[in-house]
C-alpha cells in the first residue's frame, strides 16, 4: 500500500501545483481588469482640456462615474479625455 501511494505521489503533487498556479493566475486577471484609474472632468465639454477627478472603474458596471453631475472620463491614449468610467460596486 505503502508502494503504491509514493508511486502516485509525484503525479498529485504536479495536479496540486497546476490547479494553484491557474487559480493565482485568474485572481490577477480579475485584479488587472477591474483596476482604479484617475478619471478626468471634462472642461467646458471638450475631450482635450480636462482636470483631475475621483478614481473610478474602467470596467463597466451599473454605476457612472459621476461628480456633481457630472461624468467622470479616463484619457485614452492620445491623452484626450473619452473613455467614460464607473463607480465600484459595493
Amino acid at each position: 500500500m505503502k508502494t503504491e501511494f509514493r508511486k502516485w505521489l509525484p503525479i498529485i503533487v504536479m495536479i496540486i501545483a497546476a490547479t494553484g498556479a491557474f487559480t493565482t493566475h485568474a485572481m490577477n486577471v480579475k485584479a488587472e481588469t477591474n483596476a482604479l484609474v484617475q478619471g478626468y472632468l471634462q472642461i467646458n465639454n471638450s475631450e482635450t482640456e480636462c482636470e483631475e477627478s475621483d478614481m473610478c472603474l474602467n470596467t463597466q458596471t451599473e454605476i457612472d462615474c459621476t461628480v456633481s453631475g457630472d461624468q467622470v472620463y479616463g484619457k485614452d491614449e492620445f491623452g484626450e479625455c473619452t473613455i467614460k468610467l464607473y463607480r465600484p460596486e459595493q
